[in-house]
């Protein structure tokens, strides 16, 4: 595998032509000149696509007329009009060129490797640095026959060059994944007793040199980068544990020295308007911050445990689009029961399960898809996490006084058609919420419950009249959230017998392999990336009813559901298993904890 070599002695124009031009040995095969210079290649490297059908000679000429009025590449133009799909211009790109091809998303990145190029030159020149010896540098680059670039980044490191290829979209996505607290990490690596640099590692004397704001300024920086929801500060008998949420998930980020526990802490109260002083009780704050041009507010909890503070940080990115509910996961016959629900034009529709399942999301895709112009839409949430256009959200307030069952008095006199109330949490909420549905408002709602049939006898546990919930309860969604096998690095695998035997009890069929991530740079070697729902949908029945008022047994009335035709949430699950969107283990852990 033939790579340019470009010394960090060799930086006049006319050495590192003659180095970027040298000829391979003729054993491995390569083409006699491996890279050229950028009019050179353009030309041939154009001509090449035309007799390939890849452009026509019309677009190849009018590409190199822009390449030379821009002073770029031919293949930067061909990439940025989109005349050519990236992936295929790189795999064209190093037949033509003779370089390598790096397929970043399965590269192992050496953390040394990274920390020899800042993150500021990295996204400048999109050049990611993937492994590196004593004198020499792997660096993924879109163009490796940019001298210039080349010559730059020898000159920055101090190292010989070996560019590989790959494609900018690839390289800016795993500069976004590598480059993690790289101001600070990159400032704070020390020397081991042989020497080598200990790249990434946060060290107690370079941290009290940080400012606690520059420092969590970072930690929210990385965990936006992350796709993490929460992040953990937890202090130990011996560290100050960091912990990031991820995809439902906690993952240990990092320790830090103990004593610089209570800075963060004092920091962060002053940033969330608390009392700085109080170190007994529990308070709460929020505050907003820009980070990468994105919006975001953070929602903080302090709280008192046996070692000290505890504080986790909920980040609430403000450009967060709302989810419709064709992007929740529901499957097509779920959805379109669903759908005939919410255009009730009276009645109460429960959405149930545990903290975390994506309730509100639920909520919040049902109202997107009501028609908002003609019907008077009122929210009552404790807090309003995200905005919805053309809808009257209003915040809970219980230390002013500003209750849901307070305020969901006094929405019934602002005309509404659609109520959605945050959380029934008591029975006055709950008697209220009926009521109105029973007065001719569409409610929903969500309830803390395992399932469908076990939020009917939450509702009854609360005290309401069981007469009250048969005449107004019209159907109950509950809902998990289970993570998302990686796209990347899917395949094939054969499990353990339990999870064979989980999977044919609940669809009565057999399956060899399933499908799992294999772990890769995207999904940060964890084999998910994102998270998708499961859902059951319970519509009230007459029979089901009258179960409910004679006191029936829950399962009995659970098989009641089934036999209306519901779908239960470990079939749905099971269904994306087949699918190959989520996996039998993540199921079980999800779902078959629950008896």
């Amino acid at each position: 595998m033939a790579r340019t070599e470009i010394h960090q002695d060799s930086i006049g124009a006319e050495n590192l032509k003659e180095v970027a031009t040298a000829e391979p040995p003729a054993s491995n095969g390569t083409q006699s000149d491996q890279a050229r210079s950028s009019e050179g290649s353009s030309s041939t490297f154009g001509d090449m696509l035309v007799d390939a059908g890849m452009i026509s000679f019309d677009q190849h000429v009018r590409a190199r007329e822009v390449a030379k009025r821009d002073n770029v590449t031919l293949s930067r133009v061909l990439d940025r009009e989109g005349l050519i799909l990236p992936g295929d211009l790189a795999s064209l790109f190093a037949i033509h060129t003779g370089f390598p091809m790096a397929e970043l998303r399965s590269e192992t990145i050496d953390p040394s490797a990274i920390v020899t190029l800042s993150e500021e030159i990295a996204r400048k020149y999109t050049a990611l640095p993937i492994s590196k010896t004593a004198t020499r540098l792997t660096i993924a680059l879109a163009d490796p026959t940019d001298l210039q670039t080349i010559q730059d980044l020898a000159v920055r490191t101090g190292y010989a060059i070996d560019p590989v290829i790959s494609t900018p979209k690839d390289i800016v996505e795993q500069i976004d994944l590598s480059y993690r607290l790289s101001e600070l990490s990159g400032a704070t690596s020390e020397t081991d007793e042989e020497g080598a640099q200990t790249a990434g590692r946060l060290t107690a004397s370079s941290i009290r040199e940080a400012q606690p704001a520059e420092v969590i300024d970072l930690l929210l920086k990385q965990a936006l980068q992350d796709r993490a929801s929460d992040i953990h500060l937890q202090p130990t008998e011996s560290r100050l544990r960091i912990r990031f949420r991820i995809d439902g998930i906690l993952h240990d980020v990092m320790n830090l020295p103990l004593e610089l526990h209570p800075t963060f802490i004092s920091r962060l109260k002053i940033m969330s308007g608390m009392n700085i002083a109080e170190r007994r009780r529990p308070q709460d704050g929020q505050f907003s911050i820009e980070v990468q041009n994105r919006k975001v507010d953070i929602r903080v909890a302090i709280s008192s445990t046996v070692t000290g503070e505890l504080a986790v940080l909920r980040l609430l990115d403000k450009e967060f689009t709302v989810m419709g509910l064709d992007q929740l996961g529901m499957e097509a016959d779920i959805m379109s029961r669903f759908r005939d629900l919410l255009k009730l034009p009276y009645g109460v529709i429960i959405v149930c399960g545990p903290t975390g399942a994506g309730k509100s999301s639920t909520l919040y895709a049902s109202i997107l898809q009501m028609n908002r112009n003609e019907k008077n839409v009122m929210s009552l949430e404790d807090p309003v996490e995200y905005r919805i256009s053309d809808t009257n959200q209003m915040q809970v307030h219980p230390e002013a006084g500003i209750t849901f069952a307070g305020q969901l008095r006094s929405i019934l006199r602002l005309d509404p058609d659609v109520i959605l109330v945050g959380e029934i949490r008591d029975q006055e909420t709950a008697i209220i919420a009926i009521q109105a549905a029973l007065t001719g408002h569409l409610v929903l709602t969500t309830l803390h419950a395992n399932d469908s049939v076990s939020a009917l006898i939450r509702l009854k546990d609360l005290g309401v009249p069981s007469y009250l919930v048969t005449t107004s309860v019209a159907g109950i969604v509950a809902q998990r959230m289970v993570r998302r096998v990686c796209t990347v690095c899917q395949t094939m695998t054969t499990r353990p017998i339990e999870e064979h035997q989980a999977y044919q009890a609940e669809t009565g069929e057999s399956i060899d392999r399933f499908v799992y991530g294999a772990g890769c740079n995207v999904c940060a070697q964890t084999g998910y990336r994102g998270r998708t729902g499961v859902f059951e949908l319970l519509t009230m029945s007459d029979d089901l009813r009258q179960m409910f008022l004679s006191d029936a047994a829950r399962h009995e009335m659970a098989a009641q559901t089934l036999r209306d035709g519901m779908i239960p949430l470990r079939l749905d699950a099971m269904r994306k298993v087949k699918q190959g969107i989520t996996t039998q283990y993540e199921v079980m852990r999800v779902l078959f904890t629950l008896e």
